[in-house]
């Protein structure tokens, strides 16, 4: 059975591109387009990888992400951020690390369970296909 991928973006333009790039590559998605939505679908499909924009209406990428990683049956899954947000805000978020405090093992993890979270991933759009499809298949082999 194809893993699943689930697409969390409010622009459907977007969701259409990443649904076509996973869906060539073997895997089946489905799609919500708010950060509220994408959370209660995570939970009712339990998907295998999370695609996740960061700029939405309603509830924000960066909500979901932090709730995702609080939820015990939730926090596992792998979450690659998809955004535009370093050409908005100026910020590079592919290379935004948190520093580790000295003594402070833990602090940064992507399972949730550190001080604090970091996705798997990111990626910038526009998507390249081939630099999304490498992460995830990175992310998923067995």
């Amino acid at each position: 059975m194809p893993k699943k991928i689930m697409i969390v973006d409010d622009d459907p333009d977007n969701i259409s591109i990443i649904s076509l790039i996973v869906e060539d590559n073997g895997y089946t998605s489905v799609s919500a387009n708010s950060g509220k939505e994408g959370f209660e679908l995570a939970k009712k499909e339990n998907p295998d990888l999370i695609t996740l924009d960061l700029i939405m209406p309603e509830q924000s990428g960066i909500v979901m992400f932090q709730e995702l990683k609080k939820d015990p049956d939730l926090c596992d899954i792998p979450v690659v951020i998809i955004s535009g947000a370093s050409e908005v805000t100026g910020v590079d978020l592919k290379n935004f690390i948190f520093k580790q405090a000295a003594g402070d093992e833990k602090m940064v993890e992507t399972s949730g369970m550190g001080k604090y979270s970091a996705p798997n991933a990111f990626v910038e759009k526009p998507v390249n296909p081939d630099e999304l499809v490498k992460i995830i298949n990175d992310l998923l082999k067995d």
